[in-house]
């Protein structure tokens, strides 16, 4: 069986980052043969097979032909006589179209290795165009390879901004939208995915009316942030991104829309604790839903201290007064009966006395 290692595996070992998942191409084989090695088949649009042994994903060398719009408007064909360059010719980018074979010998017919060498990103052919998908996944690449020198060919530019004005990447779903999103933020320069974006016309497709000027503040915290508290601190940072309608547009979690909108609401008073009253902690506690999601506000808190200073010794200040406060509001409990209390007398009574230990935190501090 003639096996190859492709794409990403190939091309993280050339440019000595680590390698986290390995994809293989098969040249020769019908779905029957492999079936026949003990490969399960997972693929429903191709065939993929997985490795009895090594779980591995191994795909059958493929042509694609255009039939609709989109990224999923594609028919495949799997024939026998498809050779390994025709189905590295189908790839996006030629740093994405190099294989390895069982010898450890690189076949590389589209110039994949002169590209890392050169820090180039560069579309394979002109069936880049087929596929809208290709635009963001460019941008996740130029922010996840920013920081080793790498930039876009101006032809790929060109051709990603006809693809634009084409109007084909509306028909990307919203849920493929918001996976590219996050694997921007999850780079280790996530302002280069918006910046790119950008510069092609297509950041209205992520989050319509972003400030491209709020961007760059992501790249300082890209490596101890997760991509949710990244999207939040950006909210943060720019009031023109419209939550609602990104959630919509971008099917954000659930997760990431609350914590984007209370870091939205509550920065800002989070980060200035020393003008705050008993009664507007109390109310931001409540709101926050700080006991019981303690992460949550924690992230809050963090988030809050980033967007609005850059002095260390500030940030941990806020970050343990705040962990102070949610331990005073927490230790309160009713001390009578409540069996023999009215439900509103309880709550009136906790309030008071949540009220005051809160006081004698902000006192102290």
């Amino acid at each position: 069986m003639k096996t190859y290692l492709v794409g990403g595996a190939v091309r993280d070992e050339l440019l000595g980052i680590p390698v986290r998942e390995r994809d293989w191409v098969v040249v020769g084989e019908t779905p029957e043969s492999m079936l026949e090695r003990g490969f399960r088949q997972v693929g429903k649009d191709f065939p993929v097979f997985l490795h009895p042994e090594t779980a591995e994903e191994y795909a059958l060398a493929r042509r694609e032909y255009k039939q609709g719009t989109g990224h999923k408007g594609f028919k495949f064909d799997v024939d026998v006589d498809i050779s390994l360059e025709e189905d590295l010719q189908r790839r996006d980018l030629t740093i994405n179209a190099i294989a390895k074979n069982t010898n450890d010998e690189l076949i590389d017919p589209y110039g994949g290795q002169q590209d890392i060498a050169s820090r180039v990103l560069r579309h394979v052919s002109d069936a880049f165009l087929e596929d809208p998908l290709r635009v963001l996944r460019l941008a996740q690449f130029a922010a996840r390879l920013a920081h080793l020198g790498f930039s876009i060919a101006p032809e790929t530019l060109d051709l990603c901004q006809t693809m634009v004005e084409s109007g084909e990447l509306k028909s990307l779903s919203n849920a493929r939208v918001f996976k590219e999103l996050e694997k921007g933020l999850k780079s280790p320069r996530p302002s280069r995915f918006f910046e790119f974006l950008d510069h092609v016309s297509a950041v209205d497709i992520v989050l319509p009316k972003l400030n491209i000027r709020a961007t760059p503040i992501l790249d300082a915290f890209a490596s101890s942030y997760e991509p949710e508290e990244l999207f939040a601190l950006l909210c943060a940072k720019d009031s023109r991104i419209n939550l609602k309608g990104a959630a919509q547009t971008l099917a954000l979690p659930n997760a990431w829309l609350e914590l984007s909108q209370l870091t939205r609401d509550f920065s800002s008073p989070l980060a200035h604790i020393k003008d705050l009253s008993p009664d507007q902690v109390l109310n931001i506690l409540e709101a926050c839903d700080a006991r019981r999601k303690p992460d949550r506000f924690k992230s809050l808190c963090r988030i809050a201290g980033d967007a609005h200073t850059s002095d260390q010794d500030h940030k941990h200040h806020l970050n343990h007064a705040w962990e102070r406060l949610v331990d005073a509001f927490g230790a309160v409990t009713f001390s009578g009966d409540p069996s023999k209390t009215e439900h509103s007398a309880i709550k009136t009574q906790i309030r008071a006395h949540r009220l005051e230990a809160i006081g004698q935190v902000l006192n102290r501090d």
